[in-house]
């Protein structure tokens, strides 16, 4: 029964928090809601899980390329405790899809599954 469970179309998230805590229950309520979860505790470990983050010597770095376009793809949510008007328009008007402040709460996923539905593939 688990295996069928398993093939539902779940959304995988990558949560970055440099507080365990808050990755704790970003997992949590994450899981809860149905969605994979991977937490990392940084932008470079979220850069490095992604495969975008290369360690090589800077002579070599114009051979650097991307795997594929997709990562542009991916909707960012900024999550912060602070209310600052001018990052938070800095953080949309920079790409992100939503900004939504700490503590997480459960009603603000069903926004985060808004944005992760418009981003799949129209077939």
């Amino acid at each position: 029964m688990q295996q069928e469970e398993e093939e539902e179309q779940r959304f995988h998230v990558l949560a970055v928090d440099d507080s365990v805590i808050d990755r704790k229950l970003l997992e949590k309520l994450l899981k809860a809601s149905s969605y994979q979860v991977t937490c990392v505790e940084s932008g470079e470990k979220a850069l490095e899980y992604l495969g975008l983050l290369h360690h090589s010597s800077p002579a070599s770095s114009s051979q650097h390329h991307h795997q594929g376009s997709s990562w542009k793809d991916v909707p960012v949510v900024v999550m912060s405790s602070e209310n600052v008007p001018s990052r938070i328009s800095m953080c949309l008007e920079g790409g992100a899809e939503e900004f939504m402040l700490k503590p997480l709460q459960l009603s603000d996923l069903h926004k985060i599954q808004a944005h992760l539905l418009k981003s799949l593939p129209h077939s």
